[in-house]
């Protein structure tokens, strides 16, 4: 894994705009060196953490699910009231310059992670008329997602409380995540590679700072109502692939002695993409082998990703 910084980066013009140097030379491209982007500190975003935020990444060099991202992406936006005049076909198409301007390091990355961000814009101008916007690219760790889909992770129920719905609606997806950094801060004093699980305000439990999360009883998967959770590309696509193998899938709350108990206990996120945890809260899970049905999600995401990219 290489680290992304001689990567260039599209940023919108109000960051080049408020960059001194871009003031002196205005015809500056808006492709410029990952190691020069930054967010200004009187940006919204950096001052009250107003960021929406969109992680994708591709396999065989092919962004997948691209649509499902952008969905939820725009719904993100609306909510902040951030307005990139911009639809999901530009979005798209720039995604795809990002990838062909720094074709290089991707053939050499193989597969690899992009990242979108906006803010509403400088605090100081009051209406936001010009809100910035950020796609990058990002390295992905492929030894240590390959651990996890080969000897699973522990996860670890912490006290941390996931933020009410009435702070914000939990289908979008920001970078206010000071949560998620508290709840895998208390699951690494048990285990450094474990992460924490959140809890709603009745106790039951929700998901974890990369991933949805599901368990299997009996032979059906069961996961957190969406009302609870960010609504995951993963999970959906991992939902549709338990539909095609029959296997039944059910949306209930889920409390933390059931999850300790589970017959399997399945992770979805987009780095990762589908994997098990083998320990809840020190409880050995399959005595932390891979189980029946995570394997056959496992073995149909594989081949879903790869019809993807050949297609």
């Amino acid at each position: 894994m290489s680290l992304a910084i001689e990567t260039c980066a599209w940023v919108s013009p109000s960051l080049l705009r408020h960059d001194h140097e871009a003031t002196e030379q205005p015809t500056r491209s808006q492709w410029i060196p990952l190691g020069q982007v930054g967010i200004g500190v009187n940006d919204v975003g950096f001052r009250q953490s107003a960021v929406a935020v969109e992680r994708l990444r591709t396999y065989d060099g092919s962004v997948l699910e691209l649509n499902p991202h952008l969905v939820r992406y725009r719904r993100t936006l609306d909510f902040l009231g951030i307005d990139l005049d911009i639809d999901e076909a530009v979005i798209a198409h720039r995604i795809g310059e990002l990838i062909d301007r720094n074709n290089d390091w991707c053939r050499a990355e193989k597969d690899f992670g992009i990242t979108m961000l906006a803010t509403p814009g400088d605090f100081l101008s009051g209406s936001y008329p010009d809100p910035l916007h950020i796609i990058h690219l990002n390295p992905i760790d492929h030894l240590k997602i390959e651990q996890h889909k080969t000897n699973g992770q522990p996860l670890v129920v912490t006290s941390v409380r996931q933020p009410a719905a009435e702070c914000w609606p939990r289908d979008i997806k920001v970078r206010c995540r000071l949560h998620y950094y508290w709840a895998d801060r208390q699951a690494r004093q048990f285990a450094s590679n474990a992460i924490g699980v959140l809890v709603d305000s009745d106790g039951s439990i929700t998901e974890t700072s990369v991933a949805n999360l599901a368990i299997v009883v009996d032979g059906e998967i069961v996961s957190p109502p969406s009302k609870q959770v960010l609504p995951g590309i993963t999970q959906d696509l991992a939902q549709r692939i338990a539909s095609a193998h029959g296997i039944t899938w059910r949306n209930e709350t889920i409390y933390p002695a059931e999850l300790r108990s589970a017959d399997e206990v399945i992770l979805m996120g987009t780095d990762g993409g589908i994997w098990f945890a083998n320990r809840v809260d020190g409880h050995s899970i399959r005595d932390g082998r891979p189980g029946d049905i995570y394997q056959r999600l496992a073995n149909g995401f594989d081949r879903h990703a790869r019809q993807h990219s050949s297609q």
